[in-house]
């Protein structure tokens, strides 16, 4: 914990050790880099296992059979299905309740300060699926469906890549580049819901209705416990998941019911919170252990009940989901969807369509739009750049956009569905796309940050 010192610990009798090996391990895992980094050795071990003898085996993993059963209700699906449609909905929960809090309380709460991003993130979209549109007319019919896939931008590789370069990059890049990316998903929701779904069945859809409709009176009751949210999550989930609408709406829809105001105002919360802390100090003994002393231990727990009731339930739920989405969920969903065996005739991929496609609009589409629309956004008198982030910085940031990972393979499998090699090569041009822009993204950052440190000691 923060600012806690040896001194003021009771330690196992052989946690003083095994601090110094896990040290390090802790600090990995609480950079902000992590969750890329995790992402990135994923993509790669699925990329080498697919390449090598154990391909069969990659293959058997993802369409292992996962099955449910209680009494004659089975559900049975592959193992790609269930973290497609059932984990990912707990990535698409996290972003809704993203999305909602910036557009509450966050960057994107006053128009006059959200409309830069907003410009790039339009930029940024609509320019990268142009020109792949314009690229895959010289394809077949199918290769159009993939126009969707280079309009999202991965925001834990680019943010990743920011805190690596640490001082080089100014801090109101991560803030844009965060808030850019919140739009960004926005699209790609909106995309994947109006574009990238099936036939409907109304009445799943009714009953999904009902469900969300179930959760909003959970908020408006003020209802804040876990638990009704959690069932009433998974209803909408299944009757959206039957209605031919892509199962992951149901986690971003059930997001927007989720409480934003505390069960207690902060005034209660100092004044009990010194209550507890007075009673706390009176009775407390320098050599006696809490394990001996049950009324420190009920005052331990008043507490966590007071910190709990002031806190907003959109706050708390996206800190405990956070860790579990980008360290476990977002990893695994890396491992069995970016596997993608190489043709022995690597010329033949760089004929495709659909890999050209996709990485051109990730590149050349990302810095295009988000530049020019950040550019005409400033110059019409709309928006204003943040402190310390000049047009080169723009530049090298929309770079840095055009690494889309996790949202664009997931937009990659639902419109490839049906054609493995057309997904194959898919894969292939998100990740050379991805790459490419990282590392322009990067070499820029740096590049300007030279410059910026060269300026002042050429004038003097």
């Amino acid at each position: 914990m923060d600012n806690l010192e040896n001194k003021d610990r009771e330690l196992a009798p052989l946690e003083r050790e095994f601090n110094h090996v896990i040290c390090s391990f802790e600090h990995f895992f609480k950079s902000q880099a992590t969750a890329g980094i995790i992402l990135l050795l994923c993509a790669i071990a699925a990329m080498i296992i697919a390449n090598s003898d154990s391909h069969d085996l990659y293959e058997k993993i993802s369409h292992m059979a996962l099955s449910i059963s209680l009494g004659d209700f089975t559900i049975s699906h592959s193992l790609h299905t269930w973290v497609n449609d059932g984990l990912m909905v707990m990535f698409f929960f996290l972003l809704g309740l993203e999305i909602k809090y910036e557009t509450l309380v966050g960057d994107l709460k006053d128009f006059r300060d959200s409309s830069l991003v907003i410009a790039m993130a339009l930029g940024g979209m609509l320019l990268p699926a142009g020109i792949y549109a314009a690229i895959a007319l010289t394809g077949s019919e199918a290769t159009m469906n993939g126009w969707g896939i280079p309009m999202a931008t991965d925001t834990a590789f680019a943010l990743g890549i920011l805190a690596l370069l640490g001082s080089k990059a100014p801090r109101s890049a991560a803030v844009t580049l965060s808030a850019l990316a919140i739009v960004d998903d926005m699209g790609a929701v909106a995309v994947i819901g109006l574009f990238y779904t099936d036939s409907i069945n109304l009445v799943s859809l009714g009953y999904a209705g009902l469900a969300l409709l179930g959760l909003f009176m959970f908020n408006l009751l003020g209802v804040r416990r876990p638990i009704f949210y959690i069932l009433g999550g998974v209803l909408l989930w299944w009757f959206v998941l039957q209605s031919g609408v892509h199962a992951t709406a149901a986690g971003i829809l059930a997001a927007l019911a989720v409480p934003t105001k505390p069960y207690a105002q902060s005034r209660w919360f100092s004044r009990r919170m010194r209550g507890i802390l007075d009673r706390f100090e009176k009775i407390d003994k320098q050599d006696v252990s809490i394990l001996e002393h049950q009324e420190q231990h009920e005052l331990v727990e008043k507490a966590q009940s007071v910190a709990a009731m002031t806190t907003t339930p959109i706050q708390r739920w996206g800190h405990v989901l956070n860790r579990p989405v980008s360290l476990v969920i977002l990893p695994i969903f890396a491992f069995i969807n970016a596997g993608v065996a190489l043709p022995s005739d690597l010329g033949q991929v760089f004929n495709s369509v659909v890999l050209v496609g996709i990485a051109s609009a990730m590149v050349l589409g990302k810095i295009c739009g988000i530049t020019l629309f950040a550019w005409l956004a400033v110059k019409s008198g709309l928006s204003r750049l943040p402190t310390g982030l000049a047009f080169p910085q723009v530049f090298a940031l929309s770079c840095l956009a055009g690494v889309g990972f996790t949202m664009s393979l997931f937009i990659a499998s639902l419109g490839f569905a049906g054609h493995p090699e057309l997904l194959a090569q898919a894969k292939l041009g998100i990740l050379a796309g991805s790459i490419i822009a990282a590392i322009l993204g990067t070499t820029l950052f740096l590049i300007i940050n030279n410059g910026n440190q060269a300026g002042p000691q050429t004038e003097q």
